[in-house]
């Protein structure tokens, strides 16, 4: 646990960065008080489970487990001012005692802010997290088991990002962009970490048709308690050519300079690349490119389509990153992008569509993203190599969600920037490091009140580095939630997990839970 002095230096330190953020937000709601939407909530969950720690079998406990979860969500959509967030707090109480490696209580936060504090000029993106994270790729993974602390720490981000915005007519756009952000790992072997970021992007506007530019400029500062400070600078320029109406080239070239603690090698070098953006029509798209950067060959596919009844996406990506970085910008496949695609013939109109979409996932118990790599704690800088598909199909009476992703993750900086984090014996295990995972959600409706839902998902983590590997996590869901009221819904689950205990153990967990839930919204 944080001492009380570091937390009230975090916070202080917080007070500057913070203080705009609010200002904004009064400035910017005044004219739309009837915009705001408070939605107060409360949930109660009794679960029996025979292994409330994810221990191995032979120190497996069983208990019952009380989850009081009072909530509020707090919305505002206006012209101006864009705010969605959300809190959560989880007590738990548990029929025997409270043993090893479980939580008294967890906290869930998310909020995103989009404001427009100068019309046509000054803009302000916010977004704040808290939530429970996996430090391991090699430990228990949970699979909906929210009162277990084993292998997770909850952590807490911020960013906050005023821009400009300017246009030189219809010839071409400017964007200056500063951001700062901060993150805090709830452990002592993540360093807490802040960072600022310049960037700048200028892009040719519709009167270039036929060939288009845009030139790009990234610096990054990063403030490391556990490691030297490391910094990042990305320049490029590009070229795009229309040869036909749904199909253009495109070219880009420029440098990469990145001063961060390296074994040896290269940290800097000249990048480029070729590709294409061919739009046969306004429901399938496909970006790609092949190119080379300091690190080596360098790849990307962006390809969606959408039918009446489907919704398919491809993506690869290759990028120096750290975990850091995939806390503030999580590259995840997002559940509700899915369902906005699958829902359109539906519901036309955009606010009916996320109305839709929100009760939907609801009701189903659907998780914010699908299938994802564990984003393990480390304080090194990463090639991070990944591929993620997924497809939505929905029938007259049922919706089908199938996503599967393939990791890759090769440190660049030092080993000893995670001695505090993993120890002396184990510092190579994050060296290099493979994920691959699936994940499937069936739901069907039974009638207008009553749902069933399915779901299932595998995954398996390997460190190519020592040869360990781990079958992180099996998990299979059965359950049935009702509506008994506008505001009142119920559900009963049952749950099937098992997965490995931590680094080098070789030894494995199982745990099988039943779970009643009654919640409601005041």
């Amino acid at each position: 646990m944080a001492k009380p002095g570091r937390l009230k230096a975090h916070y202080m330190a917080s007070l500057p960065w913070t203080a705009p953020l609010a200002v904004a937000a009064l400035l910017a709601s005044a004219p739309a008080a009837a915009s705001w939407k408070f939605t107060p909530a409360v949930s109660l969950s009794e679960t029996y489970t025979d292994n409330v720690n994810l221990a191995t079998p032979e120190l497996a406990q069983g208990q019952f487990v009380s989850d009081l979860a009072p909530s509020i969500a707090i919305a505002n959509d206006s012209p101006r001012f864009k705010l969605a967030a959300s809190y959560r707090l989880h007590a738990y109480l548990y029929s025997d005692k409270q043993v090893a490696n479980t939580n008294e209580r967890n906290r869930e936060f998310d909020a995103s802010l989009k404001s427009k504090l100068i019309q046509d000029f000054l803009y302000l993106d916010a977004n704040a997290t808290r939530a429970q994270q996996n430090v391991s790729a090699f430990g228990p993974q949970g699979g909906g088991n929210n009162y277990s602390s084993a292998n997770k720490a909850e952590v807490s981000t911020y960013r906050i990002a005023p821009y400009v915005m300017h246009r030189f007519g219809s010839s071409a756009d400017l964007q200056v962009r500063y951001t700062r952000d901060s993150v805090d790992g709830g452990t002592s072997g993540l360093g807490n970490s802040k960072s600022e970021t310049a960037s700048f992007s200028l892009a040719t506007g519709p009167t270039f048709r036929t060939l288009g530019w845009t030139l790009d400029y990234n610096r990054q500062q990063l403030h490391d308690s556990i490691t030297e400070e490391s910094s990042s600078e990305v320049a490029t320029a590009g070229l795009r050519y229309r040869v036909a109406s749904e199909l253009s080239l495109t070219a880009n070239g420029g440098y990469d300079k990145y001063e961060y603690q390296a074994p040896g090698g290269e940290s800097r070098g000249k990048n480029y690349a070729v590709g294409f953006i061919w739009t046969p029509s306004l429901r399938t798209s496909v970006t790609a490119s092949a190119g080379r950067r300091y690190f080596g060959k360098s790849y990307l596919l962006d390809a969606s389509h959408r039918s009446r009844h489907t919704v398919w996406s491809i993506n690869y990506n290759d990028a120096v990153t750290t975990t850091r970085s995939q806390f503030l910008l999580p590259s995840t496949i997002n559940t509700a992008a899915m369902l906005d695609g699958l829902f359109t013939p539906q519901y036309p109109d955009a606010d009916a569509r996320r109305a839709a979409v929100e009760a939907y996932m609801r009701s189903t118990g659907l998780p914010a993203s699908l299938a994802d790599s564990v984003n393990y704690f480390s304080n090194r800088y990463m090639l991070q190599r990944q591929f993620q598909a997924s497809v939505a199909l929905n029938g007259a009476h049922s919706t089908l969600l199938v996503s599967l992703y393939k990791n890759r993750r090769s440190a660049l900086s030092n080993q000893q920037a995670d001695s505090e984090l993993l120890g002396s014996t184990q510092l190579a295990i994050n060296d290099n490091t493979s994920q691959v995972g699936a994940n499937a959600s069936y739901n069907y409706t039974l009638s207008s009140r009553t749902t069933a839902n399915l779901g299932a998902s595998i995954s398996r983590s390997k460190s190519l580095s020592t040869a360990l590997t781990a079958d992180n996590a099996s998990y299979l869901r059965l359950g049935v939630s009702h509506k008994f009221a506008p505001k009142l819904n119920g559900s009963i689950d049952l749950r099937h997990v098992r997965g490995s205990t931590g680094l080098g153990s070789g030894q494995s967990y199982r745990e099988n839970a039943v779970s009643a839930t009654l919640s409601t919204q005041l």
